[in-house]
């Protein structure tokens, strides 16, 4: 398996984003290695996926570039990435409307930043 993308144009300077499906949802997601979890998603979409209905015992705050620290709910889900599927913690909060990948979920390829090229691949 081997996808890419191009760095999105909707942020300045341009970023990497990754199109996945969570619980067979479409949804485009920021790539965020400063981000420890699986992915980042609005509340809204947390909740109408059932993910309230099964948390994680585990806590988990996100901590903010000005050190505020905000509680997350979490849950288990299920991506898919082209012909891959894997699972992930999936987490959330109303105080965040972001959607981010971040470097739990990406270990689970290898995947690569191409700066020139401003394209993201992952393989596995």
């Amino acid at each position: 398996m081997d996808l890419s993308w191009k760095y999105s144009t909707r942020y300045s300077p341009s970023a990497p984003v990754i199109r996945l499906e969570l619980e067979g949802v479409p949804i485009e997601c920021l790539v965020d290695t400063g981000f420890s979890g699986g992915l980042l998603i609005p509340f809204s979409l947390f909740e109408s996926l059932g993910l309230l209905t099964r948390l994680s015992p585990h806590s988990y705050n996100a901590v903010m570039p000005d050190s505020r620290k905000f509680p997350l709910y979490t849950s288990g889900g299920e991506v898919s990435l082209g012909e891959a599927k894997t699972s992930t913690e999936v987490h959330s909060s109303p105080a965040l409307d972001r959607k981010l990948v971040g470097r739990a979920l990406l270990c689970a390829f290898v995947a690569r930043l191409d700066g020139r090229k401003e394209e993201l691949s992952l393989s596995m």
